[in-house]
């Protein structure tokens, strides 16, 4: 929620792409230089298959030869591997050949490859704890480190810049309920400056805001996670008393 795949875009949508001047067009199209995957949402075997290809029969279900993402990648292309610190073991192993050596083999082939782009990985988990716990590989990561770039949180961000939050806020609100934004967004400040606390840190970061914005402007309401809302502080407070009964 702290805008990770968007700077991987950014950065991505930045490399130079050659312009073919026979044909009048760039070597790649726009938006097709840039390859995420999520590896919290799919399985090791799944992420593997993705990256590297594979080839029929290889595993079941596998009825054809599959590309991966790194064998598809333009030479101005990027593959963006959301999520790093979900990845197993095994892939990283893998994973650091690539970025070594530049070859890799697709699932069931013993045949090389070649990897042209550029590779690109985020994560919310700490890795440094994760390689002490044994769960990331310590080489890999000091590939990974050339460039590093720390997306600040939400709260952060308010904190060195408080017109952030209402810049969001606009925005959000005209996403919600379009030429009403105007007369919606103080009811929003307001029901916001009322109920949170100055320094509440958002720990859902955009997305987080996002909700908190919708509820406020359909409900006139908000419930931070793990705060009780008023009918079950009153159920609570009821059930203290010995008021309620079965």
């Amino acid at each position: 929620g702290t805008g990770k795949e968007l700077i991987a875009r950014a950065i991505a949508g930045a490399r130079y792409v050659p312009f073919d001047a026979a044909r009048m067009e760039f070597a790649a199209a726009p938006g097709a230089t840039f390859l995420p995957i999520n590896i919290a949402a799919l399985s090791p075997a799944l992420i593997e298959s993705e990256l590297f290809g594979h080839r029929r029969g290889s595993f079941t279900g596998a009825v054809g030869d599959r590309k991966g993402w790194l064998e598809s990648c333009p030479p101005s292309g990027s593959v963006f591997l959301d999520e790093l610190g979900e990845m197993d073991l095994s892939i990283q192993v893998k994973l650091l050949r690539v970025i070594e050596t530049r070859r890799f083999s697709a699932v069931g082939d013993t045949a090389p490859r070649a990897f042209h782009g550029k590779l690109m990985a985020a994560t919310n988990r700490d890795l440094p704890d994760g390689i002490r716990a044994g769960k990331f590989r310590e080489d890999l990561y000091y590939r990974l480190c050339a460039d590093l770039i720390q997306t600040p949180s939400l709260a952060d961000q308010i904190r060195d810049s408080p017109q952030v939050l209402h810049e969001l806020l606009l925005y959000m609100t005209s996403r919600t309920v379009g030429g009403e934004a105007e007369r919606a967004l103080p009811e929003v400040e307001a029901w916001i400056a009322k109920h949170l606390p100055k320094n509440y840190a958002w720990p859902g970061n955009y997305r987080e805001l996002e909700q908190c914005v919708r509820n406020v402007i359909i409900r006139q309401s908000y419930q931070p996670l793990g705060q009780a809302s008023d009918a079950e502080d009153s159920f609570s407070i009821r059930l203290r008393a010995g008021e309620l009964t079965a």
